[in-house]
């Protein structure tokens, strides 16, 4: 008798799937939208145009994923661009940025110009609006950030799916919450002007991917509200809505 991998019964919309995947590797979590896992508990993402061959891939640039994006490439992927959210994913890569970029197939980089410090290396500004990000129906926004400064990216593929970079934490892998938190910012100030930024957050979105901790799969409006009420908040549990 075949013994049935767990993998196969799993859903692939879960906190379990993402735990028992291979580092290094991109996965299909839900349609055209992949999650390769890094060292040090980051995860970076990659959207497939409806072509099914054009990708974009957004904060991909740590340890362990050099392998993943290469292979993406031999496998006939044209990579449009590589998005960066913020700045420790600018700071922290694998190699430098033109290695990276030619890893991807001399992908165009994309990062907030306040963290682009790479003299050797041209990286575009993500808050331009350009072609590249209009055929993905990105938007992107600017957030606070411990250090230099983060931007969410929005793309309205899937029903809305937001990728908050730095500036939300999923929930551990290893507990049995589930929920985002803001990160862990010493001053206050910042603090505050994110937790503001996420109370004017009005994108609609139904999936919910964190650089860091359990993504939100399937999210009802409601959810979507909490989530957003919860980041405003700079006092937890509960943020700023009643009902939590």
């Amino acid at each position: 008798m075949k013994t049935v991998d767990k993998k196969e019964v799993i859903n692939r919309e879960s906190a379990e799937f993402i735990q028992q995947t291979e580092e290094g590797k991109f996965v299909n979590l839900i349609p055209d939208t992949f999650i390769i896992k890094m060292e040090g508990g980051a995860q970076g993402y990659a959207i497939r145009h409806l072509n099914r061959q054009d990708m974009i891939l957004i904060d991909t640039t740590g340890k362990g994923a050099q392998k993943g994006v290469k292979h993406l490439v031999e496998e006939g992927y044209k990579i449009k661009a590589i998005l960066v959210t913020h700045k420790a994913a600018l700071d922290n890569t694998y190699a430098s940025l033109k290695t990276i970029s030619e890893d991807a197939g001399g992908a165009p980089i994309f990062s907030h110009p306040v963290n682009n410090k790479d003299s050797e290396f041209e990286v575009k500004n993500i808050t331009d609006k350009n072609k590249i990000f209009g055929n993905f129906s990105i938007s992107v926004r600017d957030f606070p950030a411990a250090s230099g400064e983060a931007v969410v990216v929005h793309s309205e593929i899937n029903e809305g799916m937001v990728f908050a970079g730095c500036s939300a934490e999923g929930a551990s892998y290893d507990s049995d919450k589930e929920g985002f938190s803001l990160p862990d910012i010493k001053s206050e100030n910042k603090k505050s002007s994110l937790a503001e930024s996420w109370r004017s957050y009005m994108r609609e979105f139904s999936f919910f991917f964190p650089y860091k901790g359990k993504p939100g799969f399937n999210l009802s409006e409601g959810q979507q509200k909490d989530i957003v009420l919860k980041l405003g908040s700079t006092n937890y549990p509960g943020g700023g809505n009643p009902n939590l």
